[in-house]
């Protein structure tokens, strides 16, 4: 089949989860298909990363936008309340990345693969192909979160407003496919509730077991937490976990210290490290391996948000001890006490931090049984497996 690989950003350097799950179903699709990529990116410079996709054996289509990373400003929102589209779908719209779509019309493509819901307005310019969605998340409901959190009582209503119009986009686009990935039971049961069709299959998240592997280097009393800080379930866990969980973890280990990993930190965060020399906040780093390797345990405090978390992943498949929210580990095969420890408020979670600090034999049980079970069910060569075979129904 000739595939068209529609993105909102090009999946290279693999610095966050919506381009590592985009860069592995390239990589699968490409050893059976002729594939090509259209993609924003943000600066010419971005040619590096041209050739590890180009790599794969995929053809790469850029479409050049420098606006792609700025976030929407009030101007951009009150522009957009006299459209249907949620402000960031909107935010997508360029007329070159049309004009390029247009150019693919003429290729005859059999399938358009589109990656996150905000590129989707684009499949309806191409009709004749098989339209595939690949789901990372349930937008309307971070879409609703966002609202749910805003203090402003004006800024909340637009919010509330744009999380109503997320989900008719959202439910309307899921029912126009011809196949939608969820990766979760969870988010498949969302959009299977909403009454959008049989079309939704599950195809997980998955890890590089080659790259993330076991290596030395832990820590005494050492914490970590990966993800990319520009996204507001992860920005949000973390300040409720520096808030709330970390004095009660310090209560009995005031030697424990925690690293933050991940691109574009707020400045508070910033500021909370400064004052903290227990805390740390890196922003971007070339590899997370080494603050993971580090750490005793690891944390994932998350609150909301929709999918399945990669960070979780990557840290069984490294040999690590991981304490989790019930949301955060949401659409994993995992269970508390065998491969994780699981809690939700704040002296749980603490408390389930000291256990594991206090028990290197538990650490080390949970571990094993979190590493056999990426391997068995979570590698990036079973999940493009299972990829291909969905396309192969798509025939």
């Amino acid at each position: 089949m000739k595939i068209l690989f529609v993105a909102s950003r090009l999946p290279f350097p693999l610095d966050s989860g919506a381009k590592i799950r985009a860069y592995h179903l390239l990589k699968a699709l490409a050893e059976e298909h002729r594939v090509t990529l259209l993609t924003f990116c943000g600066a010419p410079e971005e040619a590096f990363s041209f050739q590890q996709i180009e790599a794969l054996g995929v053809t790469v289509w850029p479409v050049l936008n420098p606006k792609i990373d700025r976030p929407v400003g009030p101007l951009g929102v009150l522009a957009n309340l006299a459209s249907r589209l949620p402000v960031t779908v909107q935010k997508y719209a360029h007329r070159a990345m049309v004009r390029q779509i247009g150019r693919a019309m003429l290729q005859g493509f059999d399938v358009v693969h589109c990656e996150h819901l905000h590129m989707a307005p684009y499949l309806k310019r191409y009709p004749r192909a098989r339209l595939v969605l690949d789901a990372h998340n349930v937008e309307a409901q971070i879409a609703e979160r966002y609202a749910q959190l805003e203090p402003h009582r004006l800024k909340r209503r637009v919010l509330r407003w744009n999380w109503r119009k997320m989900l008719s986009f959202e439910m309307r686009t899921v029912a126009e496919m011809d196949l939608v990935l969820a990766v979760s039971d969870t988010d498949r049961g969302t959009f299977s509730s909403h009454r959008v069709g049989d079309r939704v299959q599950v195809l997980e998240n998955g890890v590089d077991l080659d790259y993330f592997a076991p290596r030395d280097g832990e820590k005494a009393g050492q914490g970590v937490f990966v993800g990319s800080m520009d996204w507001l379930p992860n920005t949000e866990g973390i300040r409720h976990c520096i808030a709330e969980v970390l004095p009660l973890i310090r209560r009995v280990r005031p030697d424990f210290e925690l690293s933050v990993v991940g691109r574009n930190p707020p400045s508070e965060l910033a500021a909370l490290a400064a004052c903290d020399p227990g805390l740390e906040v890196t922003g971007t780093v070339d590899d997370v391996r080494p603050y993971i390797a580090r750490a005793e345990v690891y944390l994932v405090p998350l609150g909301f948000g929709g999918g399945t978390r990669l960070k979780i992943l990557e840290a069984f498949a490294m040999g690590k001890a991981v304490v989790s929210t019930t949301l955060g580990c949401e659409g994993i095969a995992c269970r508390h006490g065998e491969h994780l420890l699981i809690a939700d408020s704040p002296e749980d979670f603490a408390a389930a931090v000291l256990r594991l600090l206090a028990h290197p034999e538990l650490r080390l049980q949970l571990a094993a049984n979190a590493m056999g079970l990426v391997q068995e069910k979570y590698s990036w060569d079973s999940i493009g497996s299972r990829l291909l075979a969905c396309y192969e129904g798509l025939q």
